[in-house]
């Protein structure tokens, strides 16, 4: 009686300990795959190619005129998944939108600048695009202002510009002419000739000039742009 007494609490012992063996086991094997699944989504976000391009923006403008033409970031990575990437700057005069967004592939950031108020010269700012916790990209921005025209006591003088001919058939030639790289305020149209006088410059200012040909089809785009401070 006392041997079987002790067989069957051996045996009550065991069962129960096996009991609560297998209760455990399904828990343990959730925490387990939800670790690893949370291990394996910050491997893939912190393994992804991240690009956002370009990778500095130059603004060019003239004092009092208007503002540049708006540039755009575009922001691009592999493998595609769902994430929250968000863009800030740190400059009065700089705006980015949106500062927030949603994205799973690639996405974008319209860049604006606003010169009101602000004298001739040279500013600098940053742009910061995050994504997560692995990525952070700082895109430098210049801003350059040139003064207002009126140097030079407000002596004028010209500049004669030459150039290859185009091939094919062309109704003639454009020339831009600025005060800012790529920022131009007059347009000239001249015939088919391959040169020509661009005149009331202000002495002491320096000029951009492009060319460009058109025809029944359209324009071309601009050629190489060339400067000159007219003495």
């Amino acid at each position: 009686m006392t041997l079987m007494q002790h067989f069957l609490m051996i045996h009550t012992n065991q069962t129960a300990r096996s009991h609560r063996m297998t209760s455990f086991t399904p828990w343990f094997w959730q925490v387990l795959v939800i670790t690893a699944f949370l291990y394996l989504g910050l491997v893939s976000e912190g393994l992804a190619s991240h690009a956002v391009t370009p990778t500095s923006l130059t603004f060019y403008a003239v004092q009092s005129a208007t503002n540049p033409p708006k540039k755009t970031l575009t922001f691009t990575k592999v493998p595609t998944y769902r994430a929250t990437l968000t863009a800030s700057d740190n400059a009065t005069w700089l705006t980015v939108s949106p500062t927030s967004q949603s994205e799973t592939t690639r996405a974008t950031i319209t860049v604006a600048v606003n010169i009101s108020g602000r004298a001739a010269g040279t500013y600098s700012a940053t742009i910061t695009v995050k994504e997560g916790t692995w990525f952070t990209k700082t895109i430098p921005v210049t801003l350059i202002i040139s003064p207002a025209g009126g140097g030079g006591g407000g002596t004028t003088s010209s500049a004669t510009l030459a150039w290859n001919a185009v091939t094919g058939t062309i109704s003639g030639y454009k020339v831009y002419v600025g005060e800012a790289p790529r920022l131009y305020s007059r347009t000239i149209t001249v015939g088919t000739s391959t040169s020509t006088s661009v005149n009331s410059l202000t002495v002491g200012r320096t000029y951009y000039f492009a060319v460009t040909a058109y025809n029944s089809a359209g324009e071309s785009t601009p050629s190489n742009e060339v400067s000159k401070t007219i003495p």
